[in-house]
């Protein structure tokens, strides 16, 4: 007899059988797990393939069920198989004490769970569990008749398991979901990827981006001599990360200040670290807002050898989308590229993440070199401890190499609250290096403040007191987008911009090609734009005033970075004087255009009291800052690292929130939209770019409806524009609400 595995139909027309799939899951998930395993001295490779190839092979086991077969083959009609088929692998595994297959198998489908509830309650289905027992015996004879040897593992008992902690788990159970849900989509007919992804060849590659950096044109030194030294100064960074370190040190930082050419230099880093070291991919992980798009620019420019897809070669990730429902599986963006560009919300919830949609792209990680850029910034405080046990584990166990980088770095890892013992972490600038870099960045910006509470009608007005052009970082989308609209009234049609996260990838690419333009070209000084936190890190734009609402001393650092940022600024008379200001600003709270943050009330009210007693702003206040973060949130990131050594998979997922927004993936642009409702095909690059989160409130709110075809993405109707994003439909019903003509 046949047995089945999947009642869709294949690309052949006829139902997936049994045989077929575990075939697949086993070759492809042991294929994944030995490239893994190639960048995990530690372990012992035949061992952890064993639990693995269990876990593979009985995964499926319940689906050889006469009751399930029913509903596969299409004799019984039902939109569920009646009986839990991950059941019947967990019953047996236990039986020969295949603990962590067992796991794996009881959560590809459920997601891992917390160990310590499963030790009190079981894997076992108690509606099932006596009905499946009576017939495992069957159901082991019709899988060993049904499959191949080279489907079988053959053997009685498992090896004794490996030291595995919490984030190995997650990479071995990566390799069974990825390997599971693309088969399925495979069987489905879905098309995952047009070509395998090529290869990382860093030599190569390193070679373009030298050539590259070469053919760069040079500041106009004519016009302000100060690009003379940021010229000279550029080219010696450069230089000291090309260099051949003494050694590859798998944790290392770059303290290089702004405007000094970061996005190529640490590249250039990394690549040497990938040709030493026989690594295979490239990480470059951006703040959670950033805007990537300018980096995969200079990447796809720098780093794409002749022939190649520049799509291919670097990944642009700009938020996390993966869904579970079978249909949507294939808009999953997997990290197979050999150069990544991410945020870290997307980066670092997949390393905390139990559900198998998210976690199926971790198996990509191992024997990777990462660029976190503006690591201060990339998690709230109470994160990043564990985070850093992630770092450290991923670098000792599985061969990656970190490189922490920012201009107002602090050194949280040198704290007691975060390692009794740290491990070496050098900086990867030379010593010839570091002192001229540190000597330019001391007189850009002076910092001023105003304590007042302004409604946001009051804040515009007053921003338009200030010397242009003016970057205003707000802490909200809301809150940008309710004042880039009024403060239209005030400077004029056409002296206003906005860049948030309401706005898709498209629309923010060109907004800040419009905005680059008005910096470089415009005479008129009277503009400004009005932004959140995705313009404060790794974006090159220089204004002359900067204001910030009140968030933490590190982004009011990192918004300096956006002011005066070559010099161009300085004062006519004076080259050690600044004529350039970075204000903080408190908004009112009351003002229904304002919504807060509350992720930033902590370190808000830490900023505010620096600023009312006149402290001195500096990237050397930000460690005494950042520990009394850390201090306040202790008991919660002491929890979340205990819960984390105790394999509590869920409640690290749950409690591991970058932003706590509860949003979802709503597509906007128009054309993609149509293309999903008349069915055509639509990849997982087409709703990344054509794409915005948006928090489930204002989905309910705006009554958005959830795609039919595609479970999981939602379908943008409201209003939209170029200018406000999403927000325009938002801000719109708010006002008629206001007005009193809300419709009910």
């Amino acid at each position: 007899m046949t047995y089945l595995a999947r009642s869709q139909a294949t690309v052949s027309g006829q139902p997936q059988t049994y045989k077929e799939h575990i075939c697949n899951v086993v070759a492809d998930g042991l294929n994944r797990l030995r490239d893994a395993l190639r960048y995990a001295p530690a372990f012992s490779a035949d061992d952890v393939t064993h639990l693995f190839f269990l876990a593979a092979e009985y995964h499926d086991l319940g689906k050889l069920d006469d009751a399930n077969q029913a509903v596969l083959s299409g004799a019984k009609k039902s939109t569920h198989l009646p009986i839990p088929h991950a059941d019947a692998g967990v019953a047996h595994l236990l039986t020969i004490n295949a603990i962590l297959p067992a796991l794996l198998v009881y959560a590809h489908h459920k997601g891992l769970p917390d160990y310590s509830d499963i030790d009190l309650r079981g894997m076992r289905s108690e509606r099932v569990k006596d009905f499946v027992d009576a017939r495992l015996a069957e159901y082991l004879r019709r899988h060993a008749s049904a499959l191949s040897p080279k489907c079988t593992t053959n053997i009685d008992s498992p090896p004794d398991p490996p030291p595995l902690k919490t984030a190995d788990v997650r990479v071995v159970f990566s390799c069974l979901t990825n390997a599971d849900h693309g088969d399925a989509a495979r069987a489905s007919g879905e098309k995952i990827r047009p070509a395998p992804p090529p290869s990382l060849r860093p030599d190569e590659r390193l070679k373009a981006l030298e050539q590259y950096v070469a053919s760069l044109p040079k500041l106009d030194e004519n016009i302000n001599p100060k690009e003379v030294e940021r010229n000279t100064l550029r080219a010696l960074f450069f230089e000291s990360c090309r260099s051949k370190p003494e050694n590859d040190a798998p944790l290392s930082f770059c303290d290089a200040p702004v405007g000094t050419g970061k996005t190529t230099a640490v590249m250039a880093r990394l690549l040497g670290i990938a040709q030493r070291q026989g690594l295979r991919r490239i990480f470059v992980i951006l703040p959670f807002t950033n805007i990537i798009s300018q980096s995969v620019k200079t990447y796809r420019k720098a780093l794409v050898l002749p022939g190649e897809d520049p799509t291919a070669v670097v990944a642009e990730i700009h938020h996390r989308a993966d869904f579970q429902d079978v249909a949507s599986r294939k808009l999953t963006a997997l990290w197979d590229a050999p150069v990544v560009v991410t945020t870290a919300v997307a980066f670092f919830e997949t390393l905390a993440s139990a559900t198998p949609s998210t976690v199926r792209r971790l198996q990509n990680l191992p024997g990777s070199a990462i660029f976190l850029d503006e690591a201060h910034a990339m998690l709230p405080a109470k994160l990043l401890p564990l985070a850093w046990i992630w770092l450290k584990r991923f670098s000792s166990a599985w061969s990656c190499h970190w490189i922490l980088a920012s201009g107002s770095l602090c050194h949280f890892w040198t704290m007691s609250e975060f390692d009794s013992a740290p491990p070496p972490v050098p900086n990867i600038i030379l010593p010839a290096a570091r002192s001229p870099l540190s000597v330019f960045e001391a007189t850009r910006v002076n910092y001023q403040y105003k304590p007042e509470p302004l409604a946001v009608v009051d804040f515009v007005t007053w921003l338009a007191t200030l010397d242009g052009p003016i970057i205003a970082v707000l802490n909200t989308v809301h809150t940008a987008a309710a004042a880039a609209k009024a403060a239209l009234a005030i400077f004029g049609e056409g002296n206003v911009f906005h860049l948030s996260t309401a706005l898709m990838p498209h629309d923010r690419d060109a907004s800040l090609k419009a905005i680059q333009d008005r910096l470089k070209d415009s005479p008129n000084p009277h503009w400004c734009l009005i932004a959140t936190a995705c313009v404060e890190a790794g974006v090159d734009l220089s204004f002359k005033t900067g204001v910030r609402e009140c968030a933490s001393l590190l982004s009011l650092l990192q918004l300096a970075g956006r002011v005066n940022r070559n010099g161009e600024y300085s004062a006519d008379d004076d080259d050690e004087g600044s004529q350039s200001a970075v204000w903080s600003v408190c908004l009112d709270p009351h003002d229904d255009a304002v919504v807060s943050n509350p992720a930033f009330e902590k370190s808000a009210s830490i900023l505010r009291e620096y600023l009312a007693r006149n402290a001195v702003i500096s990237p050397g206040l930000c460690t005494e800052a950042f520990r009394r973060e850390i201090r306040e949130s202790a008991v919660f990131s002491s929890e979340l690292q205990n819960k984390e050594k105790n394999y509590a998979f869920s409640f690290v997922e749950s409690k591991f929130n970058v932003i706590d927004d509860q949003s979802e993936i709503a597509v906007v642009d128009p054309v993609l939209i149509d293309k999903i409702r008349r069915f055509k095909d639509v990849s997982w690059h087409d709703i990344q770019m054509g794409s915005v989160r948006v928090r489930r409130k204002i989905l309910e709110k705006m009554a958005i409806q959830e795609s039919t075809r595609y479970p999981g993405v939602y379908l943008w109707t409201a209003e939209y524009s170029p200018f406000l994003g999403y927000m325009e439909g938002v801000l719109k019903l708010e006002a008629m609400n206001s007005a009193g003509f809300a419709m009910v």
